[in-house]
């Protein structure tokens, strides 16, 4: 896949970085000595003029090179597919690669040419990760960006059913979410032919925090269990609210089956008692069971068990008793529970109270070990912070936070680079991007920051990764 955008970077380079004139070859001579292998080719900060707007990419520095008659450039190679093709070609010993994708690791090298064409070998390889090019000289923080929304809204409180007095439509009632910016929407979903799936919803305030949304084109008569996501304008949904039941309005009112007899519209009684049972070997699993409800027409019902997910909720299964193993979890990790009581009529109950369990771990894992190395260049004013972290553990790191204190109160996290940096007080927290959420045995991460300080920088004393103390 080729290199998009590459741009020239000589009045970024400056005078300093330019090649020398070289004396032309003698008439007639024939140049076949190729020039030598670049110096070391390194990743390097490149300055700018403050405010240029240069995108993503990598800077790149190496040695000149030395030809019997004089270098006039070099290709800069990026390893695409297992092959090396030139990005760019310039006269001086630096490079800017621009139009990367953010956090994508590249590895490059360097070849220098003379006038005749002759290529020397190639420089050592470096392996780059592609991040944010200020276009600010090294001494000076770099332009904060307007930060992303990654907040989500809190979760809707309080849902429950409300009369609406209009021919196949649902009423629902719910304590208004909060957000860090504004809510934008709710979205309403309904379990419909044996699976949840979005609604047309029309959605209103009301009187104090109080939100209305009524659900239209549904079965008069019919059951229906709902539950209702958050969200903001930068697409950060809450997590989702409890399931909540409710019947489709029959107006003029009238008694109206569910579907399935033409008599039975009363819904068995609530699930109760929903709780994890022990003594049962189910790595990976969860054991939950309830006490048995009934319902008029003598006939025993059968029970739904729903999962909340992140943002909504996971159907396990369909039960004759009042008793489920749910398999394929996380071990060690908690899921909420809700469990619904369903007649032959088709009238269900209302959920039971949402249940919190911990699914059983499948063996002990290994303990995490880790080293931190920080670093830091000051200038008044402010500093940059870079910090590696290693996993020196057998077991891969999969999802971590890193977490340290600043030793004074004047020292600030100002922008971090490569994680989502957080203070609160004197305590600074970075957590995983998607794309380097893991760190494998043996395996190092690199990650930064600008930061402020008005009465010195001394460097954090200790570092903990998920909580364990790092060498």
């Amino acid at each position: 896949m080729p290199v998009k955008g590459l741009r020239p970077v000589a009045a970024i380079l400056g005078a300093g970085l330019a090649l020398a004139a070289s004396a032309a070859p003698a008439a007639g001579a024939a140049d076949t000595t190729p020039p030598s292998a670049p110096g070391t080719l390194f990743h390097c900060p490149l300055p700018a003029a403050s405010g240029s707007g240069l995108g993503i990419g990598v800077s790149l520095c190496w040695g000149a090179a030395t030809d019997d008659v004089g270098v006039t450039g070099y290709d800069v190679q990026i390893k695409q597919d297992g092959v090396f093709t030139t990005a760019r070609t310039t006269t001086g010993i630096g490079s800017i690669v621009s139009d990367l994708t953010l956090g994508q690791s590249y590895t490059f090298r360097v070849v220098a040419r003379d006038a005749a064409g002759n290529a020397g070998p190639a420089s050592n390889q470096v392996t780059a990760t592609a991040n944010y090019l200020s276009g600010m000289p090294p001494s000076s923080p770099p332009p904060s960006p307007s930060p992303l929304d990654r907040t989500p809204p809190t979760r809707p409180e309080g849902v429950g059913p409300s009369n609406v007095y209009i021919n196949g439509a649902a009423g629902l009632t719910w304590t208004r979410s909060t957000d860090n910016v504004a809510v934008s929407g709710y979205d309403v979903y309904a379990w419909i032919d044996g699976a949840f799936s979005r609604v047309p919803a029309q959605v209103s305030a009301q009187t104090g925090d109080t939100v209305l949304a009524i659900v239209g084109d549904l079965t008069p008569g019919r059951d229906y269990l709902f539950y209702v996501v958050a969200k903001d304008a930068a697409g950060n949904l809450s997590a989702p609210s409890d399931l909540v039941r409710q019947r489709a309005m029959v107006e003029p009112p009238a008694a109206s089956p569910s579907p399935g007899t033409a008599t039975d519209t009363t819904p068995p009684g609530t699930p109760t008692g929903l709780s994890a049972g022990g003594g049962l070997p189910i790595p990976g699993g969860i054991f939950l069971s309830w006490n048995t409800v009934s319902d008029n027409s003598g006939v025993p019902p059968r029970y739904d068990l729903f999962r909340r997910t992140d943002h909504g909720y996971a159907y396990e299964g369909e039960n004759a008793t009042p008793r489920d193993i749910v398999n394929g979890l996380e071990g060690g990790k908690s899921y909420t529970f809700q469990v619904v009581a369903r007649d032959a009529a088709g009238n269900l109950s209302n959920p039971s109270a949402p249940y919190t369990a911990v699914a059983q771990s499948e063996e002990e894992e290994p303990a995490l070990s880790c080293d931190v190395s920080y670093s830091a260049h000051t200038w008044p004013g402010g500093f940059l912070a870079n910090v590696q972290i290693t996993n020196t553990g057998t077991t891969a790191v999969d999802g971590w936070k890193l977490a340290f204190s600043f030793p004074l109160s004047t020292q600030r996290l100002d922008y971090g680079f490569s994680a989502v940096w957080k203070q609160t007080g004197s305590e600074v927290t970075a957590e995983n991007a998607a794309w380097n959420k893991t760190i494998k045995p043996g395996q190092s991460l690199y990650i930064g920051f600008n930061g402020i300080q008005t009465a010195g920088n001394p460097s954090p004393a200790a570092f903990t990764l998920n909580g364990t103390t790092c060498s």
